[in-house]
């Protein structure tokens, strides 16, 4: 039983590594998005005020 759940220990963590790896590609993806729109709103009123 110990010996099992040892082997499946690595495979877990692999897995949870390569979900935490993924979540944190996929949050700077939406942050640098969230900044080209906001850069680009601002330029919009910006010009539009001028």
């Amino acid at each position: 039983m110990l010996q099992k759940a040892r082997a499946a220990f690595p495979t877990k963590l692999r897995e949870r590594a390569f979900e935490g790896a993924f979540f944190s590609v996929v949050l700077i993806a939406m942050a640098g998005w969230v900044y080209f729109i906001t850069l680009l709103l601002v330029r919009l009123f910006l010009w539009f005020f001028a």
